[in-house]
């Protein structure tokens, strides 16, 4: 797969995805706490209607406990005094005005045991006998003196009225001997219910009391009083809470609550808050609409940040990785272009200058390469065969003493020496035989110079078994020879001293010559530093040296020259200590 591919998949997976995840589950989870939050308000709500249909079930009760308390009314059930009840009538009426306005009374009706009735309004009421078959009666008795409620639904069971009205009705008793003497029913309109439930009323909702049957009792839209509605499963008279089902064909928000009117009856009625699921998502639309712009405009945000930013990093990484591949083809002339980013520019002008170096580095191996090459080349040509050469000057040697010439006995020996570690064809000698392999030539450049130099030799003991690259002093000494000292000096001296340093062996080459100039001082360093200029003043024996030196053990050795006009030189030869086999020569 393609990195352009393998980047686009990362995005889209580790980006994108996540922002419409994030979208999709913040809607969700602010949708559910909008629909807990707006059932638990509408909990409360139900609560407070409770608490205020005990109210007005309180006030009639109070209503009722003074009524059937009354001396008055007493007497009129027992004695059949209307005179009493007039007395009663006149007595009661603050109170009763003051709990009608409270409570809306609509009328007020005594049955006696006998089976007199009577009716403060004087309407058309049920007989005694009607009375006595009702479900109505039947409670009253059996709460013996307690209140009993009934809704308007059962209240048309007992008696055609088209008043919409909650009815309280409770046995009278003697107040002497508790006895059944009577019984009072107590009509509330519906409109004390309507203050309330209006006052509390939520927007969008609207609120009923339903009976165990499906059955509305009360709604505030008086015309749905006595319709059958489906209760949703999970409704329990003895359990509050909300559900989410369909009600009258619409999905809705149904929280509901147990209510009772009757004091020592178990709840047989609900309290039920419907809201439409639309008016609750009409809330959330806000919130979904605003979700949407948002990863929406977040998006758009990632897109350009991808179209901008990343396609640069990206289309840095390719050219990259193929300008990389061309490098490891050998193509040095490949170069990075500049970038608008800054980080990523930079990036590209190191990974120029890291080619250019290697372009240099490359050249400047392939050029010592060469002359490492041309100089085995030159050793090679330089060969010859030693047996015949040692035979030769054996024979000399021989001839030499059989002629009495000691000079040049003394010369083919040395001579003899010379070449033996010359010729050899290992690349190092112990620096014993290096010495030994200087002091043989400078000998036999004794007698070619007349005597007219002296040489002193002072070398560590413990230096002279350490290995050295061979051929490293003579041309140091050749050069002292041709460049150094002047043909008519005959008091030459030249002093070589050896030893070790800093776990380095070193060697100080002195003579007493003509010195040399600061500009052939300057070309040498010019050389040192890896130009090439050619200077025959230098010594081609010096140069030669320097760079065997520095191609065999590296930068840090080599020479060092310090000298003075007519005062003559001191090269300073280091070197690395090695130890390794070497047969003697």
């Amino acid at each position: 797969m393609k990195f352009q591919k393998k980047i686009l998949i990362a995005f889209l997976f580790f980006i994108l995805m996540p922002i419409f995840i994030l979208g999709f589950v913040s809607y969700h989870v602010t949708s559910s706490t909008l629909k807990n939050k707006v059932g638990d308000e509408t909990l409360q709500t139900l609560n407070a209607l409770d608490l205020n249909l005990n109210m007005i079930t309180s006030e009639v009760n109070t209503l009722s406990d003074y009524i059937t308390s009354s001396r008055e009314v007493q007497d009129f059930i027992k004695h059949n005094d209307e005179q009493s009840l007039l007395d009663f009538y006149y007595q009661g009426q603050a109170i009763a005005g003051l709990l009608y306005g409270q409570s809306k009374l609509d009328d007020l009706v005594l049955y006696s045991a006998s089976g007199q009735v009577y009716s403060f309004k004087r309407t058309l009421t049920p007989s005694f006998e009607q009375f006595q078959e009702s479900e109505f009666y039947k409670m009253m008795v059996g709460e013996e003196g307690r209140p009993v409620w009934i809704s308007t639904v059962d209240r048309d069971k007992f008696v055609e009225n088209e008043n919409l009205i909650f009815s309280q009705g409770r046995v009278i008793k003697d107040i002497n001997n508790l006895s059944d003497i009577g019984y009072l029913i107590l009509d509330v309109k519906l409109d004390r219910l309507d203050e309330v439930f209006k006052a509390l009323q939520q927007p969008g909702s609207q609120e009923m009391i339903v009976n165990p049957k499906g059955e509305i009792v009360y709604s505030v839209h008086h015309q749905m009083i006595g319709e059958s509605v489906d209760l949703p499963n999970g409704m329990e008279v003895s359990q509050s809470g909300t559900l989410i089902d369909d009600w009258d064909n619409e999905k809705s928000l149904i929280s509901f609550i147990p209510i009772q009117f009757n004091e020592n009856v178990p709840s047989d009625y609900f309290l039920i808050s419907i809201k439409p699921w639309s008016f609750i998502t009409n809330e959330t639309r806000v919130i979904r609409h605003v979700t949407i712009f948002l990863v929406i405009l977040v998006s758009v945000f990632v897109i350009c940040f991808k179209q901008i930013f990343l396609n640069k990093v990206i289309h840095f990484i390719t050219e990259f990785q193929s300008n990389m591949k061309k490098i490891e083809k050998g193509q040095l002339n490949t170069r990075m272009k500049a970038f608008s980013v800054r980080e990523l520019n930079q990036l590209a002008m190191g990974f120029n200058r890291m080619v250019e170096e290697i372009s240099t580095l490359l050249s400047r191996v392939k050029n010592e390469q060469e002359r490492k090459r041309k100089a085995e080349f030159q050793v090679l040509q330089n060969q010859i065969n030693p047996h015949f050469l040692y035979n030769t000057l054996e024979s000399i040697n021989s001839m030499a003493v059989l002629h009495g010439s000691r000079d040049i006995s003394k010369m083919t020996i040395n001579l003899g020496k010379l070449l033996r570690i010359s010729i050899n064809t290992d690349d190092k000698v112990t620096i014993g035989n290096e010495v030994r392999h200087v002091i043989s030539y400078m000998e036999i450049q004794k007698v070619r110079f007349n005597e007219r130099f002296t040489f002193e030799i002072e070398i560590d003991k413990q230096l002279e078994h350490y290995h050295m690259l061979k051929l490293v002093l003579q041309p140091l000494v050749e050069n002292i020879l041709i460049h150094a000292f002047d043909r008519n000096k005959t008091d030459g001296v030249i002093t070589i001293r050896g030893g070790i340093s800093n776990s380095g062996g070193f060697f100080f080459i002195k003579d007493n010559g003509v010195g040399i100039t600061k500009d052939v001082l300057a070309t040498f360093n010019q050389c040192n530093q890896g130009n090439n200029i050619s200077n025959q003043n230098i010594g081609c024996g010096v140069m030669n040296v320097q760079e065997r030196i520095k191609l065999f053990y590296g930068e840090r050795y080599g020479l060092m020259i310090c000298s003075e006009e007519t005062k003559g030189t001191t090269i300073k030869l280091t070197f690395p200590l090695s130890e390794g086999e070497q047969n003697d020569i």
